[in-house]
């Protein structure tokens, strides 16, 4: 009976001002983002600067392939170049695009001195993203990082 009697005599009671509080904050936010959406390209005055001979955007150059034919000796595209004839032109196509990649490619059999020998012409070029193309068993080609 105690129970019963002190619940009724309490009515409930639930705070409005959390709630009004929190509606308030969300209609002003919803205020000022309509407003951003209303915004056209008309309303701001930007003057794009002009050139007389724009060219596109361009992608990122193919890596270069080098093959090595003999110790000291490299295939640049139709050039046959040396090693110390290699670093310049290597530098030179970092200087124009910094990411420029290299491709070594040479015969299974090349002693690994040889191969060095090219990776060492690469560092002293800066070139940084330098892969040596490798066939799995199967025959797919796949080049991996060095």
């Amino acid at each position: 009976m105690l129970a019963n009697r002190t619940s009724a005599d309490e009515a409930p009671f639930i705070n409005m001002t959390p709630m009004v509080d929190v509606i308030l904050c969300l209609l002003v936010f919803f205020m000022a983002a309509t407003r951003l959406y209303d915004w056209d390209d008309s309303e701001f005055t930007v003057k794009t600067p002009e050139v007389n001979q724009a060219a596109p955007v361009s992608a990122a150059p193919d890596d270069l392939v080098l093959t090595i034919l003999r110790p000291g000796q490299v295939r640049l595209g139709d050039e046959t170049l040396t090693l110390d004839g290699l670093v310049p032109r290597l530098s030179a196509a970092r200087a124009r695009y910094a990411d420029q990649g290299v491709v070594i490619k040479a015969d299974a059999s090349l002693p690994f001195q040889h191969l060095a020998d090219v990776l060492s012409a690469c560092d002293s070029a800066g070139m940084a993203n330098v892969r040596l193309p490798v066939k799995s068993r199967a025959g797919a080609v796949q080049p991996t990082a060095n």
